[in-house]
This record gives C-alpha cells, sequence and structure tokens, in this order.
C-alpha cells in the first residue's frame, strides 16, 4: 500500500472542500424527520478531493467532514449510531476517488454512486439497529425495508443530483483543470 504524503497544497484543498460542503449542507432542499437530507450538493466538494487526492485522502476528509455534520446538528441515540452515522457515513464520500480514470467521462459519475452506496449501507445498519422502532412492525424484514425506504428515498435523490452536476461538461472541465494544478 502506497502511503499518501499530505502537503500544504493538499491541506489546503482539503480544507476548502469540507467548508464548501458544509456550507452547501446548510442548503437543504428537503429535511427527513428522524434525520437525513437532500441538500444543494453538499457531497460534492468531498467527493471531488477524494477524486483528486484517491480513496486514501478522501476517507480522511470524509471523516473530518462527518465530525463537523455532527457538531453542526447531532442526532444522539446511541454511541455505535453516532459512529456509524457520522464519521463512518461520510468517510465513505471519500471512496469517490475509486474511479480516478480522468480521461473516461462516467468515472467520476461511477465514483459518486460508489461512494453514495458506501454512505447509504453505513445508514442502512444504523436505521436496522437504532430506529427500528419506527418501522410498521418489529420483524426483521419490515425493519430492513423501512431502513432502505427511508435512507434510500433521500440517499437516491441525493446520489443522483450529485452525479448528474459532476457529469455536466463544464464540471468536468474544471475538474481537469483543477488536477493539472
Amino acid at each position: 500500500m502506497r502511503k499518501t504524503t499530505w502537503n500544504a497544497k493538499m491541506l489546503a484543498t482539503a480544507a476548502a472542500c469540507i467548508a464548501l460542503s458544509m456550507l452547501l449542507s446548510y442548503l437543504k432542499i428537503f429535511e427527513m424527520p428522524q434525520g437525513g437530507s437532500v441538500t444543494a450538493l453538499s457531497m460534492l466538494p468531498v467527493m471531488l478531493f477524494g477524486w483528486l487526492y484517491g480513496v486514501g485522502p478522501g476517507l480522511v476528509a470524509g471523516t473530518a467532514y462527518g465530525l463537523l455534520q455532527f457538531i453542526q446538528k447531532p442526532e444522539i441515540f446511541h454511541w455505535a449510531q453516532i459512529i456509524l452515522d457520522y464519521p463512518l457515513a461520510f468517510a465513505m464520500l471519500g471512496l469517490a476517488g475509486a474511479f480516478r480514470k480522468r480521461d473516461k467521462p462516467w468515472a467520476l459519475p461511477a465514483g459518486i454512486v460508489i461512494a453514495s452506496l458506501g454512505r447509504f449501507l453505513c445508514h442502512l445498519v444504523s436505521g436496522i439497529a437504532f430506529f427500528a422502532e419506527y418501522a410498521p412492525a418489529a420483524d426483521f424484514v419490515s425493519v430492513l425495508l423501512y431502513s432502505a425506504g427511508y435512507n434510500g428515498g433521500f440517499m437516491a435523490v441525493e446520489c443522483v443530483l450529485t452525479a448528474v452536476v459532476a457529469a455536466l461538461p463544464p464540471v468536468r472541465a474544471a475538474v481537469r483543470r483543477v488536477a493539472r494544478l
């Protein structure tokens, strides 16, 4: 495994991406009753950092973003739920760097889908373990379907919006310019 050396440019880029993600997270399109929302592309800056610098640094930036999300609006039910819904779920945004083939137009949107799926799975497990009381029945299938529907509802919209915007030619061109710096 290759060790990543963080330099001043990388730290500044991470800080700028995390700050922009935080700012965009305040612009909510809609918010779910027990947490979760569709925002104005708040995942995109951290995902772009993962795309530019790789999965490892992306996971670190995502974890920092998740901790800030917890500070911003904590929803606490259990200590393990905090880990699943904040640092671990948002760390998954770094997986957007999984397809760093900059010459392929599908690569960044595919990375965004993988990262969103990772975040969704963290929220899914948290929903099964800690939010089962909201499911219509207490059996595992009902709880699983409830958690998948609840978390999939906002995560699918957020994922599609983020992937579509990232696939736009001006955005792709801007990412290529930043990658060359």
